[in-house]
């Protein structure tokens, strides 16, 4: 039997104080993870608190998780001028030629901690908070970058500015049209990330894309709102087994005040086929069309572009214009064949004016209809889609009772 051999001792307060003392005050060690540990400091020339994440001695020999200490590095600085993201101050190495970054430091907790302690979000907190995080995500899908780790305990909340930051891409992909190493740094079917918040095609080891991010930031959205998960699960396997088969609890049954536009958005971005989920800045336009009363540290600035703007692109991805298209065609050809009809056998004029009736209400229904079900594959029906079509069918009844009355 062989004696396991203990892991290298890690780098000491000490060690880094000459290693980097010149230009950094190191103060203090503020956590330890599996593969890097994160010291507080003060740079000596601007006088400002930093956060250094050192990857761990025992790590530093180990390929992948040096280029994956170092692709989080790059992915972060290329995004670091963004005000929702953790910026990255510096990349370097000590003596030993173990990397480091050097970053903002975030006073406060991150979300993971902040939700153990509290639970559940105040609405317009909740809000502020997806909308930061997906307006951090629009920016890095701009630039080929996937987070593909997108959950509670990467959102820091800073306590004195009230609001949350992106953080680690340690995990990140790099797409190849970001002109960045796109290179795999994770072997097939190697799950990488924890299996509450891998989407179905990262557990099903498919090549990813941004709207894998999405799926994620579903996940956080119910957890913001209501303290729990979309899904009832025990353990890894149940997540697993829930991510690739089950449907998303109804949010507002584990919340009944969460708003219409959030549930309907969340539940688009847990669908399972990635293209049937909204884009990163499609989220940031719903959530930044109405904005809760609260400060305004807590929200992001609205997308670009008037808040009402329609996106033609959601439009076309979810048929809109082909089913309105078709039911205004059958519309008029109904009308057309009712007319000749009328004419040709004296029918009553009213039977032609409820037929145009009809094929209005039908239009408008088309509409409704191909907002919230025109993508391919299986989607639920929100309540505001029950009252408009309800609104529709009660102004069909009415200006049919009044058409029967005048004919």
């Amino acid at each position: 039997m062989t004696t396991p051999v203990p892991d290298a001792p890690d780098h000491t307060t000490e060690q880094l104080r000459d290693a980097l003392g010149d230009e950094f005050e190191i103060l203090r060690l503020l956590g330890k993870g599996a593969t890097s540990q994160v010291y507080l400091a003060r740079e000596r020339a601007l006088g400002r608190l930093v956060a250094i994440k050192v990857l761990r001695r025992h790590k530093a020999d180990d390929d992948t998780a040096r280029r994956r200490f170092e692709r989080e590095a790059r992915a972060a600085a290329s995004i670091s001028e963004h005000p929702d993201v953790v910026a990255v101050h510096r990349y370097g190495r000590l003596d030993d030629d173990t990397p480091y970054l050097v970053m903002r430091y975030v006073k406060g907790r991150n979300m993971e901690e902040r939700l153990a302690a509290e639970g559940r979000l105040p609405l317009e907190h909740a809000r502020g908070v997806l909308l930061r995080v997906a307006s951090a995500l629009a920016a890095a899908h701009e630039r080929g970058i996937v987070h593909r780790d997108v959950r509670p305990g990467n959102v820091l909340w800073d306590d004195e500015a009230e609001r949350g930051y992106l953080s680690d891409f340690g995990i990140a992909g790099i797409l190849a049209t970001s002109g960045m190493d796109s290179s795999r740094i994770t072997q097939t079917g190697q799950l990488v990330g924890d299996p509450r918040y891998l989407s179905p095609e990262q557990l099903q080891d498919k090549e990813l894309n941004e709207q894998s991010d999405i799926y994620g930031l579903g996940i956080l959205g119910y957890e913001l709102y209501t303290g729990q998960g979309p899904y009832e699960a025990r353990n890894n396997a149940d997540w697993i087994r829930a991510h690739l088969m089950q449907e998303p609890r109804d949010i507002q049954t584990l919340r009944g005040d969460v708003p219409d536009d959030v549930a309907d958005l969340l539940r688009r971005c847990m669908a399972r086929e990635p293209n049937h989920r909204p884009r990163a800045a499609d989220v940031v336009r719903i959530l930044g069309t109405r904005r809760p009363e609260t400060s305004a540290a807590t929200l992001a600035p609205p997308a670009s572009g008037s808040p009402a703007e329609v996106d033609i692109g959601e439009l076309i991805k979810r048929r809109v214009p082909q089913i309105v298209a078709m039911a205004a065609m059958g519309g008029v050809a109904v009308v057309g064949l009712m007319s000749e009809l009328v004419g040709s056998y004296g029918w009553p004029r009213f039977v032609l004016d409820l037929t145009v009736a009809s094929a209005v209400a039908a239009f408008f229904a088309s509409g409704v209809l191909a907002w919230f079900h025109g993508e391919a594959g299986r989607q639920k029906a929100p309540k505001i889609e029950f009252v408009l079509l309800g609104a529709i069918a009660v102004g069909w009844l009415v200006a049919s009772v009044v058409l029967v009355s005048a004919g």
